[in-house]
């Protein structure tokens, strides 16, 4: 049965470089997935959710061993997010950004309340104390005292 079949460490391994080598090389291009798929004989959506796992940072691949560790194969676990510039941010990343946001935006749409009743309040005072004639400043007495 298709379901039951399995992929070599080596296929997927090899299946999403490829997809990552064409990507870069190719980044118009909306088929790679599937052509690589075709490729490499395996299942499409096999090749997308390993690709999606690199992507997202839940498993760590590396084109190479780490510190001469032939028997690594880059598809366990990570362990805790590496700093990695070359990769976007994966999904769990992404939406704690979102969080941060929005929390950051409902503390400026408080700010900003505040500060719309602050001038609203300083405008009535303004309009009051213009109303009633009694807004003196040094610079509005100089202007309208009579010259000599």
């Amino acid at each position: 049965m298709v379901f039951d079949k399995k992929y070599s460490d080596e296929v997927r391994r090899a299946a999403v470089e490829r997809v990552l080598t064409r990507r870069r090389e190719e980044p118009e291009n909306r088929s790679i997935v599937r052509e690589v798929a075709e490729e490499f004989e395996v299942g499409p959506q096999s090749l997308r959710k390993w690709v999606l796992r690199y992507d997202d940072g839940s498993y760590d691949y590396d084109h190479t061993p780490a510190d001469g560790d032939g028997d690594r194969d880059g598809w366990e676990p990570r362990a805790a997010p590496a700093a990695r510039q070359d990769r976007r941010p994966g999904r769990r990343e992404l939406l704690d950004r979102i969080d941060e946001l929005e929390h950051r935006a409902a503390v400026l749409e408080e700010d900003n309340r505040s500060l719309t009743r602050v001038v609203a309040l300083l405008a009535d005072q303004l309009r009051v104390a213009t109303t009633n004639g009694t807004v003196h400043t040094a610079d509005s007495a100089a202007r309208h005292a009579p010259r000599a």
